[in-house]
């Protein structure tokens, strides 16, 4: 075990996990995790998407067993469910026939709780997250922020050790964002509460940074922890601070450095026959790719990756995914912290609108990704495929990604390369139809 000054109320030892598909092939999503999370502190896991950190969550909590490793809870294996842990997720999933209060109580049915105690709970809990008044309204009456304090307040209602909030704040307004990292640092610091630290799991840098002691730098192929970095700033933390902005300067580094490195050259994988190592492209549109390279083109041809997330007026993460996604097409190369135009990035943003189509049509169908889905198209009578086929298929090739999202940048992409149509009403795909021949003039 490892040894800390603090009491360590949850420790990963040696922890690595891999899933099973269909097809009985491996794919390892965390590989050596250890980590612990100490008593009194506020700690962040930090990374890009499909790095592990919601399987390493899932672990901590019980839903997973890892195949490797273990997990203690002071200093005992855990077993089964760790109850000394609460979640509170993106969406607040509250069911919308119950009143605030009777959705905060919904954890607290247990016959070592008394009517009294539960309301007393429910009331508490409701009070921390300041929605006092609204006992007995329902979520359609409620806006974003305030059902996301629903969630916090079922969570809060439970007593748990450790709160755990999986990006909590990423479908809010930036205003309602700000305002509630605020209240769960409020909410910590008041040690008369059951909760003795936080763990946040979020893929915004900005984020970490304003609210962690302490930030696990997460990395993928497989998830693995890159660095963990001290942040001993005193609250409440100032945006503006030299110190703060030299700290996620250093973050954006690390994580730049291992998205975009400047060496990409590995050794070749001996996949299976039914691999061929298809490619997950980020949720990004082609919009937002030609909007990026268009910034680019405005600024010479070369930028930081930090200003160009800054001109983009995107988040860094999200910009990494743009730009990840332009380097997959060939558009753009990415030497060190600089994104800067390839040859044939220089000839599309020459080109003209028909121009574009075409080398985006044509980049987009040397994709394996594409290859593969067309001929999965190909292979039916029909010459057509619905979306659960689709997304049962992927499965099979990434068994841990949100595939929901993963089809629907194949149908954008698909769309703007006039390769793929798609009836959304039907959820069926198909190759578009071809045009009517122009040179055989009027039928009549």
């Amino acid at each position: 075990m490892i040894n800390a000054q603090k009491e360590q109320l949850l420790v990963l030892e040696r922890v690595s996990h891999t899933f099973r598909t269909k097809v009985k092939s491996e794919l390892q999503v965390l590989k050596n995790i250890n980590v612990s999370i100490n008593t009194g502190e506020i700690i962040a896991f930090l990374g890009p998407s499909g790095c592990g950190k919601t399987t390493t969550l899932k672990i901590m909590s019980g839903l997973i067993t890892p195949t490797e490793g273990t997990v203690y809870t002071h200093g005992k294996p855990l077993k089964g469910i760790n109850e000394k842990m609460a979640m509170v997720f993106q969406n607040s999933v509250l069911l919308p026939w119950y009143t605030v209060e009777q959705n905060v109580a919904l954890g607290l049915h247990s016959p070592d709780l008394t009517s009294r105690q539960i309301n007393m709970r429910v009331n508490e809990a409701i009070d921390a997250v300041s929605l006092g008044g609204f006992e007995e309204a329902y979520p359609r009456e409620l806006s974003g922020g305030m059902r996301q304090r629903v969630g916090m307040a079922r969570a809060l209602a439970v007593r748990p050790e450790i709160l755990c909030l999986d990006e909590p704040f990423s479908s809010l307004d930036v205003l309602t964002a700000e305002n509630l990292r605020a209240e769960v640092i409020d909410i910590w610091s008041e040690k008369s509460k059951a909760i003795k630290s936080v763990l946040l799991i979020t893929h915004n840098i900005y984020e970490a940074v304003i609210m962690a002691q302490r930030i696990v730098v997460f990395g993928t192929d497989p998830g693995h922890i890159r660095t963990v970095l001290n942040n001993p700033l005193a609250y409440p933390r100032d945006p503006k601070d030299p110190k703060l902005q030299e700290l996620v300067d250093v973050i954006h580094a690390v994580i730049t450095e291992a998205l975009i490195p400047e060496e990409m050259d590995r050794p070749a994988l001996i996949q299976p026959a039914w691999y061929q190592g298809l490619e997950n492209i980020p949720h990004v549109g082609p919009s937002e790719i030609i909007g990026l390279l268009e910034v680019l083109d405005n600024a010479g041809g070369k930028m930081d990756i930090f200003k160009l997330s800054t001109e983009t007026a995107s988040e860094f993460g999200h910009c990494l995914a743009v730009t990840k996604t332009a380097e997959l097409l060939d558009f753009v190369d990415t030497p060190k912290q600089s994104v800067t135009f390839t040859e044939f990035g220089k000839r599309f943003m020459r080109g003209d609108t028909f121009l574009r189509k075409e080398l985006f049509s044509t980049q987009v169908k040397a994709l394996r990704i594409f290859q593969t889905l067309l001929s999965w198209i190909e292979e039916t009578p029909e010459k057509s495929i619905e979306r659960e086929t689709v997304i049962a298929k992927l499965q099979t090739y990434f068994p841990n990604e949100k595939l929901d999202n993963l089809f629907d940048t194949l149908v954008a992409f698909g769309r703007y390369a006039e390769i793929l149509s798609y009836n959304a009403k039907l959820g069926v795909l198909t190759f578009p139809l071809p045009e009517p021949d122009e040179e055989m003039g009027d039928p009549s």
